[in-house]
């Protein structure tokens, strides 16, 4: 057994004290003693459903990726469910190494696998080597279950669906709901990213589950052209509902279509319309009757009492927590104060965004104000719904999640991020300035 590595596996710390200070250099001292040219020990997150680099040597700053044992490949699986060291030839496989050969081991943790660590070596790998690195893999793999012992859990404050507590704050809504069943229309006025999206689908499932709904951003400015959208898209939510945001944008003409449609096209389904409180333009009469024939407001963040906010960000952090597989991370005391001090214009999509923001490039087990990093990303984080009709903002929204994801896998390595991304370095640069990341 290598000398170096003797005291270091001699070592009295255990756990995640193990992980973070022995594992490394035992790691780099055990690959330079074996004459391996590089290795690398990749583990789960603690309580997550993702991977990292734990340990790696040989690598120099810019590091490597292993393409063919991406997550759920076929030689991940096969990797997964190996007993016995798997081999990998550089003849075959895009190694580190221009004449290396690899040779991975799996670490399993009370039954479950966990991770890998492999190595690349330019000959083949001596005997008592390979048996050693099995011991060490299992020796990886009982320091790790130690470590979700070893974690302090700290109760998170029952509270209730974020939509469900705002809900609570908005004005005549059980009204608006009952007055929507019998007249069929309903519109929601309301500061931006106050959700009137989101309500209008909630009282579409309440009030017709299995129905169809159609989410429309924008209308054609042609008239010709309007009163044939406003027909096929009649026929698509026939029976169910029809969302038409941003009515604040119509003009006279498009007010005339829209409100005759509505009277006389014996359309049969609902229909939502959303706008801002305040018009800021000219409305025919008939049209204004129409908008607040059923209507709600929606209030701001900014009105509503801090106890209540307070409670809202912490359950809409959970429900973030949860979508992203990170139900194990903490929202700091210092953190929770700095997003309920914050202005939101965009109320709940800046809100949203900046705890996504935090959740996502915290690589810790308590996201901490340093990982909101105010004013940096302005643009929607989550991904639209089905419903939603905008291409551009579903994908922008998209490749947003999964490049800051592999940030924080790959602690902002752009290398790394690339070949996990399956794009070019170039190509990832482009993207990071176009979705404002760097």
């Amino acid at each position: 057994m290598p000398s170096q590595a003797i005291s270091l596996l001699a070592s009295e710390k255990t756990g995640k004290d193990w992980m973070d200070s022995v594992l490394p250099k035992l790691w780099e001292g055990l690959c330079t003693e074996l004459g391996f040219s590089a290795g690398v020990v990749v583990l789960k997150v603690e309580k997550e459903d993702s991977f990292y680099e734990s340990a790696s040597f040989g690598y120099g700053e810019d590091g490597f990726y292993y393409s063919f044992l991406n997550r759920g490949s076929l030689h991940w699986e096969e990797l997964m469910h190996s007993q016995e060291p798997v081999f990998f030839s550089g003849s075959e496989f895009e190694l580190f190494g221009k004449k290396t050969n690899a040779m991975a081991i799996r670490i399993r943790s009370k039954q479950t696998e966990i991770g890998f660590l492999l190595t690349e070596m330019d000959e083949s790998l001596p005997f008592p080597a390979g048996i050693f690195l099995t011991f060490f893999a299992e020796k990886i793999g009982n320091e790790w279950g130690k470590t979700q012992k070893d974690m302090v859990s700290i109760e998170k404050p029952t509270s209730d669906n974020s939509h469900t507590l705002y809900r609570s704050e908005i004005p005549n809504l059980d009204l608006a709901t009952s007055e929507f069943t019998k007249q069929k229309i309903l519109t929601i006025l309301g500061p931006s990213g106050s959700g009137k999206k989101t309500l209008a689908k909630w009282i579409h499932q309440t009030q017709l589950p299995g129905a169809p709904i159609l989410v429309v951003e924008s209308l054609p400015d042609h008239f010709g052209k309007l009163e044939k959208a406003l027909a096929l898209w009649g026929e698509e939510s026939r029976f169910g509902s029809l969302v038409l945001v941003g009515v604040q944008a119509l003009n006279l003409g498009q007010q005339q279509i829209l409100s005759d449609w509505w009277f006389k096209s014996g359309y049969s389904g609902s229909l939502f319309l959303l706008g801002p409180e305040e018009m800021g333009q000219e409305l025919l009469p008939e049209f204004e009757r129409f908008l607040r024939k059923n209507s709600l407001v929606l209030p701001s963040l900014r009105f509503l009492p801090k106890a209540k906010l307070q409670t809202l960000v912490q359950a809409i952090f959970e429900e973030l927590c949860d979508s992203q597989n990170r139900s194990g991370l903490q929202l700091g005391a210092k953190s929770l104060q700095e997003l309920i001090s914050r202005s939101y214009s965009e109320n709940f999509t800046d809100l949203r965004n900046a705890i996504l923001t935090g959740i996502l490039t915290c690589r810790t087990n308590q996201v901490e104000p340093a990982d909101l990093e105010p004013g940096k990303f302005k643009m929607d984080l989550e991904i639209p719904d089905a419903e939603d009709l905008d291409l551009r903002r579903g994908t922008e929204a998209l490749e947003r999640q999964k490049i800051l994801l592999a940030m924080r896998i790959f602690s902002g390595n752009q290398i790394r991020m690339a070949k996990a991304l399956g794009i070019s370095r170039g190509s990832l640069q482009y993207k990071m300035k176009q979705l404002g990341l760097m």
